[in-house]
């Protein structure tokens, strides 16, 4: 569905048709992105549907998700205790009602304006595919770049494949970082981007340090049993330090 934006620019909206955002969260109050609210209202309106899954945050997101709520007619919430990353977002997709599911992070943006309306791309994409390959369970898989506070750009690959797939057939695996199985899948590639905040070096070393110990999650499964919430840890106001770079993507 393509609306019109009744802003004086008079841009043109898209709404993904039968798409569900599909997030889960911790602590975002503030993050490198600008936070949930943030998150929230770049994303929100243009989907159907969003679900978005709190899994024990203790510094606000939650309160902050429950007053959006009343703005956001399409956002639904949800609350799971945290058995790992795979689970977390097994429950999130439980929750989808549309046919597809569109998994994105809190420190994640895909653009509307600058540098280019992507959410336009995807619509265009999905469109095509579900005319040329509608009896195939598809998966798109968009351009994946880290954002630094120095404002450079670093392409990567994201921890799965896809992210924006049909929801019969998909689950996550794995605890620490999960993968997305599709039975009978057929991914494709699309140009539209999602950028990923980072704080400074510093700060992501000391993430990686204080709450997963170098990235082999040590310390990050010990948190997770005795109920820690990244909020509870030393360090975590840096590493969730906002990255002013956010501004130039809108």
């Amino acid at each position: 569905m393509v609306t019109s934006n009744k802003s004086e620019s008079k841009e043109k909206q898209i709404v993904l048709p039968d798409v569900s955002l599909c997030a889960i969260v911790r602590d975002e109050k503030m993050n490198p992105a600008g936070g949930i609210e943030r998150f929230v209202e770049s994303h929100v309106p243009f989907v159907e549907e969003a679900v978005i899954v709190d899994t024990g945050s203790l510094d606000g997101t939650r309160e902050i998700l429950e007053e959006l709520k009343g703005k956001y007619s399409n956002l639904n919430i949800y609350d799971t205790k945290f058995k790992g990353f795979a689970d977390a977002r097994n429950y999130s997709l439980s929750k989808v009602k549309t046919k597809y599911a569109l998994v994105l992070d809190a420190d994640e943006l895909i653009t509307h304006k600058k540098p280019s309306n992507d959410w336009e791309i995807i619509y265009d994409d999905m469109k095509k595919l579900d005319k040329k390959y509608d009896l195939l369970t598809l998966a798109l898989t968009l351009e994946f770049k880290h954002i630094l506070p120095s404002g450079k750009e670093k392409r990567n690959v994201p921890c799965w494949s896809g992210r924006l797939f049909e929801k019969e057939n998909a689950k996550f695996n794995c605890s620490l970082f999960e993968e997305l199985e599709i039975e009978g899948g057929v991914y494709f590639q699309t140009s539209a981007t999602i950028f990923h905040f980072l704080p400074n070096k510093n700060n992501l070393e000391d993430k990686m340090d204080f709450w997963y110990k170098e990235g082999d999650g040590r310390k990050f499964r010990k948190h997770i049993n005795k109920n820690i919430a990244p909020s509870q840890i030393g360090g975590f106001s840096k590493w969730k330090k906002y990255n002013p770079k956010r501004d130039k993507y809108e």
